[in-house]
């Protein structure tokens, strides 16, 4: 195997990871019905995931419908790619739901 293979799979096992922990989080603290501060969620997983690693699983998890994001103040739908973490806050979409209690899969997120 490659070295720049073996790299992809390491990667793509741990945003899997990162993925998953960042769902099963949201269901831990009741967010499938309320929005939550990603700012707290950042200090929830303090020591076990990094800023930049949190933004990339908010983001894959965005982008494939797990998540909706939007900014703290107005409320508008927002991106972590265009603004700051602590402007944003999260809850798990229906299909986010499904992810989180295993009724779709999701290569890429592990349950």
């Amino acid at each position: 195997m490659k070295e720049q293979d073996l790299v992809r799979k390491v990667q793509a096992g741990e945003l899997a990871s990162n993925n998953g922990t960042v769902i099963r989080t949201l269901a831990v603290v009741g967010s499938d019905y309320k929005y939550l501060k990603l700012r707290s969620l950042l200090l929830a997983l303090a020591g076990s995931m990094e800023r930049g690693a949190l933004c990339s699983s908010v983001n894959y998890l965005a982008d494939s419908g797990y998540l909706a994001v939007r900014s703290i103040e107005d409320k508008a739908p927002a991106s972590v790619s265009d603004t700051e973490l602590e402007d944003l806050e999260v809850k798990l979409t229906p299909r986010g739901l499904q992810l989180q209690r295993c009724v779709v899969r999701d290569p890429l997120v592990d349950m």
